[in-house]
């Protein structure tokens, strides 16, 4: 055989080897079980067939609380409902939330430990029917209600990861990211099967603050960017898969770490969805961070600090509510400053907070965002404190979250 030919020969059997050997794309959609995923025995509700943006208009739904710390509380990587020290969920407390006058609750939940190994990772049913369970109490009480997946992937520094939802390691080569995918297929497969007869109130969000473990500041891949967007874009068909209630429920997409400049970046993207006008996009915010979070700033209210929050929301308008998708605040809020030493310190601390908060919330509804509260329910000791109610009771836990509370309604109403 000529040289020419052989050679011709040996580059076809070539690419038939490679292509022969090379893996199919794995089907995360269609994943099967080996047996049947749990479905609730919740009677299927109708729904309003409403956009996200005519359903937030109609049912008025203007200002949201965090039932934080709680079903997202996590030990020795397995979620529970009090092992952060708050008492496990009651009908009192979803009344008092609804009482006081917020719309609708974000139920944070972490599913880590509860659920089994591969391939199925069967999420354990007393879980699933105690989340079952939340949602119907604040639902009891006329709330709206979102779920997710809170600390499954939580990273607490660079290299130490708290969660099996690994950004950093999905986004660094396909065997890791199918490792990791199937698993956030297979449990948001299992939650939305569970939850489809559910009505238009329970809304679904596939993950918080998904980071490399720099909290947004930089030195992350452009990976991480396309993983995110990947995962946003399985999270949407798995929930349309399901049938049901799920092919037209209103889902909530966060950008990389809920970040407001990356929800309005370019790197970006939207999922496509079958349903149309049924997603919205979430970020959090407690700029300035030394403030909302830190704490080791008690001073905020002056002109500069006020257009700073009217620069930061007033794109979402124009990029997002403009083209028919609601814009939810998912977490913001600052935390309580404590000085015992220092009484006119500490009453500054308290001012400022009672400044900022409902400004937050008044410049949210004049861009026509929905901010949603963060409450831990932490009112003393180290650590972070933003709560507000009393868990046992759904009552305000003093006469100064109270009054905040007041001026956080009065200032979305």
């Amino acid at each position: 055989m000529p040289k020419n030919k052989l050679l011709l020969v040996c580059v076809i059997i070539s690419l038939l080897t490679a292509c022969a050997g090379k893996p199919k794309p794995v089907d995360f959609v269609n994943l099967v079980p080996k047996n049947p995923d749990l479905e609730s025995s919740f009677a299927p509700e109708p729904v309003s067939g409403k956009t996200a943006l005519e359903y937030f208009r109609d049912e008025k739904i203007a200002s949201g609380w965090n039932l934080g710390n709680t079903l997202d509380s996590h030990s020795g990587g397995i979620g529970a409902e009090s092992v952060w020290h708050n008492p496990n969920v009651n009908q009192e407390l979803m009344n008092g939330i609804k009482a006081a006058g917020f719309d609708i609750v974000r139920v944070p939940i972490t599913w880590m430990g509860n659920f089994g190994p591969e391939p199925d990772y069967r999420i354990m049913t007393t879980r699933i029917k105690r989340v079952g369970e939340v949602v119907e109490m604040a639902h009891n009480a006329g709330l709206k209600v979102i779920i997710n997946l809170h600390h499954d992937g939580a990273v607490e520094s660079y290299g130490k990861e708290l969660g099996w939802l690994s950004l950093v390691k999905a986004s660094r080569n396909q065997e890791e990211y199918n490792r990791i995918t199937l698993q956030f297929a297979r449990v948001w497969k299992q939650i939305a099967v569970y939850f489809k007869n559910y009505g238009d109130w329970l809304m679904f969000e596939p993950f918080n603050e998904l980071h490399d473990g720099g909290w947004g500041s930089g030195g992350y891949s452009i990976n991480q960017f396309i993983t995110i967007n990947k995962w946003n874009q399985l999270f949407t068909d798995i929930v349309r898969s399901t049938g049901g209630n799920n092919e037209t429920r209103y889902l909530l997409i966060p950008a990389y770490c809920n970040d407001r400049q990356q929800a309005l970046s370019a790197s970006f993207a939207m999922p496509k969805d079958t349903s149309a006008d049924r997603l919205m996009v979430s970020f959090h915010y407690y700029d300035p961070h030394e403030f909302g979070i830190k704490g080791s700033r008690y001073v905020w209210g002056s002109a500069f600090d006020k257009q700073k929050v009217e620069d930061d929301f007033a794109p979402f308008a124009e990029k997002y509510i403009e083209k028919n998708i609601p814009v939810i605040i998912g977490e913001c809020g600052a935390v309580i400053q404590l000085y015992p030493d220092d009484q006119a310190k500490e009453k500054q601390a308290y001012q400022s907070r009672l400044d900022y908060v409902p400004f937050i919330f008044a410049t949210a509804k004049k861009y026509g965002l929905v901010p949603i509260y963060w409450d831990n329910g932490s009112i003393r000791g180290a650590g972070e404190k933003s709560g507000l109610f009393d868990r046992r009771n759904g009552q305000p836990n003093s006469p100064e979250s109270g009054a905040l509370i007041q001026a956080m309604i009065k200032a979305v109403k």
